[in-house]
């Protein structure tokens, strides 16, 4: 193979963009493809397409049923040189939870060979990178370079052995709903014994018991019902939106409705309800996420009842990170809403 189409083929994946978080749907993936074909097939380098059926099978591996096929110009005749593939992939994910996944591939499988006045199919075998970008929940951008290497056993034209680089884009398409986390269940109150009756006492003029203030159960709402103004109090962190998302998720709603108890109680105090993300992604994409989702809580509040002139709404993205966004803890923690007491 020409060391020039390599470095051509490496430049090429290494701007290519990737796929999505942890998600164990089936999903189909269209792909068009350039093959940069062995010279001793004596064929021109072409265009071809490809259809992929994939499953995530645990969090760093996916698997693939690939059908490929292109037709090339056959130098020494008339006529295409045709190709056509059917083979099983591994695609191992690096970090899949990462904004942009590469993945490194590896493949077996059958490949039809055909020339006018002969045919021939044997055993087919790739290996290659790529990366992938989550577009939406349902879709990611993929791209990828391989080298394919097959074996014409009965030499029909002219070598047994092939090797062709190949570079392909395209599309994963998610089948089905995504799976929603369920709402912890509460845990049903202890039966308790019943006293064995008493003599009824003389009626006493009936007392009206104090209003007792609900428990309040989260951290956040306990940190919340003692803070004094300047306090800072993270309402919600890491996992409490969808992914890449200003969308709460359910175990976000408890603790949210608990920090509207305690505003309903204390009336003396306004907030400033301010957004952080960790540094995965574009730092001007990371800004208008984090004031999305500040916006997002602060829309909740007001929902309950809580009047919108105690509160106010800021964004600062990436900045401000109180945990290294090198590992997946620290960055859980820099994705956080913090309400400012003022």
């Amino acid at each position: 193979m020409r060391i020039k189409t390599l470095s051509v083929l490496i430049a090429l994946a290494g701007t290519a963009l990737q796929v999505h978080a942890a998600d164990d749907r089936l999903y189909v993936a269209p792909t068009v493809n350039y093959t940069f074909s062995d010279n001793d097939r004596r064929a021109d380098d072409g265009w071809g397409g490809g259809l992929a059926l994939g499953k995530p099978i645990s969090q760093h591996l996916n698997l693939e049923l690939s059908l490929t096929g292109s037709s090339l110009d056959y130098k020494t005749g008339s006529g295409n040189y045709d190709l056509w593939g059917l083979g099983v992939d591994a695609l191992y994910l690096f970090n899949r939870d990462a904004s942009f996944t590469p993945y490194g591939v590896l493949g077996i499988g059958a490949q039809y060979a055909s020339i006018p006045g002969k045919h021939d199919t044997g055993v087919m075998g790739n290996i290659g990178l790529g990366i992938m970008k989550r577009l939406t929940d349902n879709i990611s951008l993929r791209a990828d370079a391989r080298y394919r290497l097959d074996n014409n056993p009965t030499k029909a034209f002219g070598a047994n052995d092939f090797g062709d680089a190949i570079i392909s884009v395209g599309l994963n398409f998610a089948l089905g709903q995504k799976a929603q986390p369920k709402p912890k269940a509460e845990p049903a109150p202890a039966p308790v014994a019943e006293p064995a009756p008493m003599p009824e006492p003389a009626p006493a003029p009936a007392v009206q018991p104090a209003p007792v203030a609900p428990a309040l159960t989260t951290s956040p709402a306990q940190q919340l019902d003692k803070a004094q103004s300047g306090d800072r109090v993270v309402i919600l962190e890491g996992v409490n939106f969808e992914f890449d998302s200003a969308r709460l998720r359910p175990d976000a709603i408890t603790i949210l409705d608990e920090a509207v108890t305690v505003l309903d109680r204390r009336t003396d105090i306004g907030v400033d309800v301010v957004g952080y993300t960790d540094s995965t992604g574009p730092a001007k994409y990371n800004q208008g996420l984090s004031e999305r989702r500040a916006k997002s809580v602060y829309d909740y509040f007001v929902s309950k009842g809580i009047a919108a002139d105690r509160l106010t709404t800021k964004g600062y993205g990436e900045e401000r990170p109180v945990a290294s966004n090198a590992t997946r803890e620290g960055r859980a923690k820099n994705r956080r809403v913090e309400l400012v007491v003022k």
